[in-house]
């Protein structure tokens, strides 16, 4: 049987968050969302709720603790061809857009 190290250091941890969508997010370039650092401005409200604006759209949505966290993991190899992975980051929440987006003008 093979063992692979897992990693865990708190003090590296960034905080990452979901993002839950009804249907997709499309861009005009043949790139897509590939590479780009921004595509939307996300604004969490006082009563709970989340504002994200993607050019001229609007939808507003919750957020919503996962039920079980999610590990974003980071592959290392030695030179050896060892295999160990390194969190990252945990993920404990999501933003969930359930509405279509406005069109704001």
């Amino acid at each position: 049987m093979s063992q692979i190290e897992i990693r865990y250091e708190k003090a590296r941890q960034r905080e990452f968050c979901l993002l839950e969508a009804q249907g997709s997010l499309e861009t005009d370039g043949t790139g897509g969302l590939r590479g780009q650092q921004k595509f939307a401005e996300i604004e969490r409200l006082d009563n709970g709720q989340v504002l994200m604006r993607i050019g001229v759209h609007r939808a507003q949505g919750s957020l919503v603790k996962l039920k079980k966290p999610l590990a974003v993991l980071k592959k290392r190899v030695a030179d050896d061809g060892s295999i160990s992975y390194d969190i990252e980051a945990v993920v404990k929440e999501k933003f969930l857009f359930k509405l279509r987006p406005d069109v704001v003008l």
